[in-house]
């Protein structure tokens, strides 16, 4: 059984999900309108990965809102790591949506995550919503579709990390990875059209 009060003092963990925010910051402060479709996206995704594609590393990061495709990619990978280790350490696979959610919800209010490599106009607070019904219902899409990318990433280690390195593993890992980070780019997208055409 999953002992959520040892996850939440884990630094490990608690790293992951100042992690996340970030991912998630640099996503919702996004500007392009561009819009990839799902089989556009895993294909840039899975060329990225498997073929080291510069071409497209720069179409997935830029659609994830990073204009440092590095830093993208980099925080990927962090994620990921800290993501097996946790799961090896915690069996993550039976964590929910809202216990993540919960988790985020609290980390966020702890630390506030700001990145000076993160530019835009406009800054939306995940933690303050200034009262703004608006701004609350959009700051909420947000955290739920971190969190349920969170899990889904979770996921994504409980099925390819048993069959490891075979040559089914990295193959299920990595269509799974892309799907997840399109759930989490086209949730994205809804957040902020509900948020556009709110009241």
């Amino acid at each position: 059984m999953l002992d959520l009060t040892e996850l939440r003092k884990d630094s490990v963990f608690k790293l992951f999900l100042n992690d996340l925010l970030l991912y998630s910051r640099y996503v919702s402060n996004r500007q392009s309108e561009n819009v990839l479709s799902k089989s556009e996206f895993e294909l840039h995704f899975s060329k990225a990965i498997r073929e080291n594609s510069l071409l497209s590393k720069k179409v997935i990061s830029n659609a994830m809102g990073f204009t440092d495709l590095d830093v993208f990619w980099e925080l990927n990978s962090k994620l990921n790591k800290q993501l097996a280790f946790l799961n090896r350490k915690y069996n993550l696979k039976k964590i929910t949506s809202d216990q993540m959610r919960s988790f985020l919800n609290a980390e966020a209010l702890n630390s506030f995550v700001f990145d000076k490599k993160i530019t835009s106009g406009v800054r939306i607070s995940m933690m303050d919503d200034g009262g703004d019904e608006c701004l609350e219902k959009y700051n909420n899409c947000q955290m739920n579709a971190t969190a349920i990318y969170a899990v889904e990433l979770v996921g994504c280690v409980a099925v390819a990390g048993p069959l490891g390195w075979s040559p089914i593993g990295p193959i299920i890992y990595l269509a799974c990875i892309g799907s997840s980070t399109y759930q989490l780019y086209t949730s994205d997208r809804i957040c902020k059209t509900d948020f556009k055409y709110c009241k």
